[in-house]
């Protein structure tokens, strides 16, 4: 039986007859075209927002209502449902040419079907991050991880959004895009001159005065990285957490220091409430020693700068035994690892090699025989490295690292930010902590360019070549300023209370420094594939010939010299990286196969299976392809360590960004003190910054302990990796 669609009046006129319409927000309505009308013309407002357009009139909106009601009345339907209605609206507004309109009032979602493969563990996005755990709480994020990234494809003009998603470029965190900054450093002091405000305006959440004992101090940095991560993106990190930390502990016992690096630790690797459920994407760094840099300068805490003025004049550098035993408790807690004995993941240990503790302080030595020296703390961290794997190594020996001439750190995602005295007119208020001045470093946002398909489309010209890369870096740019302006919309509807707080002065009663200096922050442009953009145009990998090594170098000078002429051209700044891009390298090589102009150049140059990959195109976008990371020898190249030594380390002053040296240990655990003396070596002779032992090492589930594929169990296991332990989106 057919649904009437129209009825008649006494007057013999006929109008149509709707069903009620069941709307998203879960309500049943009557059927009203001036809904329709009002949608339009308060959604199309977004086009003044995202593009350069207005919204639509009165006369388009009841036009496009019009002609909504007539589809309606055609299909004859039984029910509506206002995700149908918008539907219809949409293919109006297209059948108009009305695209960016269109892009504005459309709905962004998931397939039911694929909304189920999330809720059990598969589908979207399902093996992205080795961070998140296996709940509820992650299939929420993946979700709206999905949904967010549809929207911001939507609002980015359509020409930008292409290079994302034909490959040309990629944008991490892209599900953040229009709401948050990348990742960030923070300076202790602030919360220990401020105290801590979780929610950034005291509004949501209980406000705490200065911590006065150490435990406090302790709960406050755990605090305040869980909070941070409501705010940012990616990783969050203490820059000179010991010295920092230091005063609270004055005078304390070893056992007692020991127990609270515990506490840090364990709450740190405990709470399961950063994004999706997932613990605290965290990274310290780690000096065996106070650095000269701050030896003179007056304490922060307990709400109060020691200055002389505020109160009595304390300096940082009365605390080296501190210090130094804070260092060795957190290095033997790391060691002893959890209760079953597995690593603990987070905070990643950031240890410092500095020229200030190359040379023992024999003063201090002689007085104090019970407190480890520069030398007996670093091997701590080296037995760390050959147990687990866990610590990062900054190195800030090489001239181009500045140590001692500004503040200068890496997070564990590899990226390297500073602050230097020269440029920063601040920079000796920081120092001082002068009405509140301090250091926050960290980056905007990261794009990552596809360096082997700016090889493909040069066809064999190298200015072209460098015109491509330069082209895309152009691209980045013109994204990073859409970022800077939507970001501006949310610091004006204060979507950033954490970053942006400005807490009550425990002394003067006025409102405070802002946390983060957000106009310091930079833009990273991260290279993928640079190995297999020489392979092509050379015919041979890095590790291979002297000319595709030279191409590498030429190139990625070039692009770092254009990041700095961008930089000053619009007022940004722009930092060359090598992103940690272990999915964005297979999703290159996956789109480079699936373009047929591109195709046949990279199953030349692919890393992987590319014949399987083959097999496999058409059937799912999870292939076993990648190109290689960075400017990275490819990991499967038959050289030995000194060889990968000798040609990655050259890149490290030229992509100032951050970037990362893997020392791979397998599933063996070396001589400490070797390692030890290899790592010094490669500090003093190379112009490696950042890099890492990484170990394969499995922990049983079934015996709670440490797995040894010697023993040959076949029970279920687990693989923790260094290198692998942190997030790839």
């Amino acid at each position: 039986m057919t649904r009437r669609t129209t009825q008649t009046t006494l007057a013999g006129d006929f109008i149509p007859v709707f069903p009620k319409v069941r709307t998203s927000r879960g309500y049943l309505l009557e059927w009203d075209r001036k809904r329709i009308i009002r949608q339009v013309l308060e959604e199309t407002k977004l086009v003044e927002v995202f593009y350069d357009g207005g919204g639509a009139t009165d006369e388009i909106a009841e036009d496009v209502a019009r002609r909504v009601e007539k589809k309606i009345q055609m299909l004859g339907l039984e029910s509506l449902s206002g995700p149908l209605i918008r539907e219809i609206v949409n293919m109006t507004l297209l059948e108009r040419g009305m695209t960016q309109y269109r892009n504005v009032c459309t709905r962004v979602g998931t397939p039911v079907f694929d909304a189920h493969l999330i809720d059990v563990g598969r589908g979207f996005e399902a093996k992205d991050n080795a961070n998140l755990q296996e709940n509820a709480e992650t299939s929420h994020k993946k979700k709206a991880d999905k949904i967010s990234k549809e929207q911001y494809l939507l609002q980015l003009p359509p020409h930008l959004a292409d290079h994302h998603l034909c490959g040309n470029l990629h944008i991490h965190d892209l599900e953040y895009f229009g709401t948050r900054p990348f990742c960030q450093d923070w300076d202790l002091r602030y919360f220990f001159y401020y105290g801590l405000m979780p929610d950034g305006n005291g509004t949501k959440a209980s406000v705490a005065g200065p911590a006065k004992r150490a435990e406090v101090a302790v709960l406050h940095a755990v605090k305040a990285l869980g909070s941070a991560q409501t705010n940012f993106a990616g990783g969050q990190g203490y820059y000179n957490f010991l010295t920092f930390m230091a005063p609270f502990f004055e005078g304390m016992s070893y056992g007692e220091i020991k127990q609270l690096m515990q506490m840090f630790v364990y709450e740190m690797t405990q709470m399961m409430v950063a994004r999706g459920g997932q613990v605290v994407f965290s990274s310290v760094q780690l000096s065996p020693g106070v650095p000269t840099l701050w030896k003179d300068k007056p304490v922060v805490y307990r709400g109060l700068v020691w200055n002389g003025t505020q109160a009595p004049l304390r300096t940082y550098g009365e605390l080296e035994r501190e210090v130094r035993l804070l260092f060795k408790a957190l290095m033997e807690v790391m060691l002893e690892g959890d209760y079953w004995g597995k690593p603990f993941s987070f905070p990643k240990p950031e240890i410092s090699i500095e020229p200030d503790f190359m040379t023992e302080d024999e003063e201090f030595n002689r007085d104090h025989p019970d407190i480890p020296t520069y030398r007996d703390l670093y091997l701590m961290t080296f037995e760390l490295a050959s147990k687990f794997g866990t610590p990062y190594y900054d190195n800030q020996i090489p001239a181009y690292r500045g140590a001692g001439e500004g503040i200068s750190c890496y997070q564990c995602c590899a990226y390297q930010f500073s602050s230097v005295a020269e440029k920063d007119d601040q920079f000796e208020d920081k120092l001082y902590f002068r009405d509140g001045k301090h250091f926050s470093m960290g980056s905007w946002q990261v794009m990552s360019i596809n360096c082997p398909r700016a090889a493909y489309k040069a066809e064999g010209d190298q200015d072209r070549l460098f015109a491509e890369l330069k082209a895309l870096m152009d691209t980045a740019v013109e994204l990073y300023r859409i970022k800077r302006r939507w970001m501006s919309l949310i610091r004006t509807n204060g979507r950033m209370p954490f970053a942006m707080q400005r807490p009550k002065d425990p002394n003067t009663g006025e409102r405070g420094a802002v946390a983060v200096d957000l106009e310091g922050l930079v833009y990273t442009i991260g290279v993928v594939g640079v190995n297999e953009m020489v392979q092509h145009f050379t015919g041979s990998q890095l590790h291979e010939s002297r000319d595709a090594f030279r191409l590498a170098i030429r190139a990625m000078t070039e692009l770092e010299m254009y990041a700095r002429e961008l930089s000053e051209r619009h007022g940004m700044t722009i930092a060359l990286a090598r992103t940690p891009a272990e999915t964005t390298g297979q999703r290159f090589a996956v789109a480079d196969l699936l373009d047929e102009r591109f195709r046949d150049h990279a199953l030349k140059v692919i890393k992987g299976d590319a014949e399987q990959a083959l097999e496999m195109l058409g059937t799912t976008l999870d292939l076993p392809i990648y190109y290689t990371n960075g400017t990275h020898v490819t990991p499967a190249a038959p050289v030995p360590l000194t060889k990968r030594m000798e040609i990655e380390h050259v890149f490290f002053p030229i992509v100032d960004g951050g970037n990362i040296f893997h020392i791979w240990l397998g599933e063996a655990r070396p001589d400490p003190r070797g390692l030890m003396e290899m790592a010094m070596n490669l500090c003093r002779t190379t112009q490696i910054g950042y890099f890492a032992f990484t170990r394969d090492l499995t922990v049983s589930l079934k015996e709670f302990q440490e797995y040894r594929r010697e023993s040959a169990a076949t029970e279920a296991h687990t693989d923790f990796s260094a290198a692998d332990n942190r997030s790839n989106a």
